[in-house]
């Protein structure tokens, strides 16, 4: 990160997820030393999906995963 010209700059362009250790959010821990507690990906991930595919229909546009 040096040399370092502006700190929200590097936030944005050069850092990623894996410089996040903690997380908290309305006063409970969320992710703690780089873990996310209390996630349930699986269901995160059917969740994101169905919406993903509901957005593709309601838009009327076609979905292609592999174009």
């Amino acid at each position: 990160m040096t040399p370092l010209n502006s700190v929200p700059g590097a936030v944005v362009a050069l850092m990623d997820r894996g410089n996040v250790e903690t997380v908290i959010v309305a006063g409970k821990v969320r992710k703690c030393k780089g873990r996310l507690l209390d996630v349930n990906l699986d269901r995160l991930r059917r969740e994101l999906e169905a919406s993903r595919d509901h957005l593709f229909r309601a838009a009327n546009v076609p979905q292609d995963l592999f174009a």
